[in-house]
């Protein structure tokens, strides 16, 4: 699809609901019952703040061994320092590289 032919989603917001599905996910489900079920949310919660996320950039790894959160910090800090290349991936990853 090119960008000429693309529509504004404003247009999409204008509809109506259609009340006249019942088949609701939220309605199958009771009330008490997580949506995704228990293991959904807390695995990202965990694997975010475990410390398997590296900073990496052109030059190579620049820190390993960090929560997602530390790693977004330093990803910061090395961007002011005008360090080409950075993102954030495992330290799976990360070792692909160095090796």
């Amino acid at each position: 699809m090119k960008i000429q032919e693309m529509r504004s989603g404003k247009q999409h917001l204008a509809r109506k609901p259609d009340h006249g599905f019942k088949n609701n996910v939220f309605e199958m489900r009771s009330l008490g019952e997580p949506i995704f079920g228990d293991v959904f949310p807390s695995a990202i919660e965990c694997e975010l703040d475990s410390p398997i996320w590296s900073v990496v950039s052109f030059k190579g790894r620049q820190a390993g061994g960090l929560s997602y959160k530390q790693a977004a910090t330093l990803l910061s800090e090395l961007d002011a320092y005008d360090i080409p290349g950075l993102c954030i991936v495992t330290d799976e990853a990360a070792a692909r590289l160095d090796g």
